[in-house]
């Protein structure tokens, strides 16, 4: 991880904490990454246990990137992850803001909303970053509509970068500068 100091980190918000993916978050991890309507939004197929323990021990292993699993704060439960991920420290600038809410129940009650806020202050904060980009494929409207709302702004698109259910599908890059950083 890139920050070494938060391993012990707890960031609160109001329904959810944040805290550093651990290697304990392997049966969440596999559970979420074996759901194909979990990885289509990613542009990914399902992963296999083996393979979603080796992307787990990337992550855990990134010099360049911080990950936090998303805990619901009333039932303590794992819900998914958030991370500020290919970090350039000299540019003050995170290439890649990515989030996975596992849990489909949850989807579009606002728990990625406000991960993705807790993670941008982190980043804006903590990390004293300029900028924070992220892409999103064409077809995850949620996704867009949410990054828009906490002030990202579409920046471009990559037409036909990825395949999806057997589509080409565009990339739609995004980015926010820390003054555009909605208070």
């Amino acid at each position: 991880m890139l920050d070494r100091v938060a391993m012990g980190l707890v960031i609160g918000g109001e329904r959810i904490y944040l805290r550093p993916l651990h290697e304990s978050d392997l049966e969440d991890f596999y559970i979420w990454y074996k759901d194909s309507q979990v990885t289509k939004f990613l542009g990914m197929k399902p992963l296999t246990r083996g393979k979603a323990r080796a992307l787990l021990r990337r992550l855990l292993n990134d010099p360049n990137g911080v990950y936090f699993t998303i805990i619901k704060k009333d039932e303590k439960r794992t819900i998914g992850y958030v991370f500020l991920a290919d970090i350039l420290k000299s540019h003050k600038v995170a290439l890649e803001l990515g989030i996975v809410i596992g849990d489909k129940d949850l989807w579009g009650q606002r728990y990625g909303s406000e991960a993705i806020k807790l993670t941008i202050g982190y980043g804006f904060k903590r990390l004293k970053l300029h900028r924070i980009q992220l892409i999103v494929l064409d077809f995850n409207k949620r996704a867009r509509h949410t990054y828009r709302k906490l002030g990202f702004v579409e920046e471009g698109v990559q037409r036909e970068t990825r395949i999806v259910g057997g589509r080409w599908h565009d990339v739609i890059m995004m980015g926010m500068l820390k003054k555009e950083r909605a208070k």
